[in-house]
């Protein structure tokens, strides 16, 4: 593109100069000149048109977002959707942190994970968790035993979603009190949901 708008600006400067021997405007070297310069024009709008087409095509490819526990969840019953309304990034905006439920926009492969930790009670205690594509067990992560010690839990998963697709994590067992630490409750928790879009159909 660089050199036809070199050729195009040098073409116009020596037709608007009259020097150099430039055919006058009524010449048939004249005619050609303008003609080659209409070509340029177009060639460069194309061009123009492309990038941005290319540019456009390149940013609705990427789908992703990283989310994060903002409260403390304490002793949540079964059937928990665990909502994580902090978003760090939510690049094409399919992911809706009011209800924590991430939709896929394209059908293709996607990446998905998850952490979770509980603080330690004074009785045998805990929570599973399991990511739920349109209702049906995709990943299971259990976080059980200890009193003494933090219980924490990390998990990934590579799936295939179908557009319209709707993922999200939900408690589907519970023994004891658990409380789930979140990042802005006294916990201090790093408790996070993500997902990203490896490569579209």
């Amino acid at each position: 593109m660089l050199i036809l708008l070199l050729l195009l600006i040098a073409c116009e400067g020596q037709l608007s100069s009259g020097d150099g021997g430039v055919p006058s405007d009524t010449s048939p070297e004249h005619q050609s000149w303008m003609d080659e310069i209409n070509r340029l024009h177009e060639e460069m709008a194309d061009l123009n048109e492309e990038l941005a087409s290319m540019k456009s095509e390149y940013q609705n490819d990427f789908f992703g977002f990283f989310s994060y526990l903002t409260d403390n969840i304490v002793d949540p019953p079964v059937g928990t959707r665990v909502t994580f309304r902090g978003v760090d990034v939510n690049t094409g905006g399919a992911y809706d942190a009011t209800t924590g439920v991430f939709t896929a926009p394209v059908s293709g492969t996607y990446g998905l994970g998850f952490t979770a930790s509980v603080k330690p009670e004074t009785s045998p205690h805990g929570i599973h968790f399991v990511l739920m594509k349109n209702g049906s067990h995709e990943m299971h992560v259990f976080l059980d035993g200890h009193t003494q010690n933090w219980l924490q839990r990390i998990s990934d998963i590579v799936v295939h979603l179908n557009e319209g697709d709707t993922v999200w994590m939900e408690i589907i067992s519970v023994e004891g009190s658990n409380t789930v630490a979140g990042r802005d409750g006294n916990l201090d928790g790093e408790d996070y949901y993500m997902g990203f879009l490896i490569h579209a159909d």
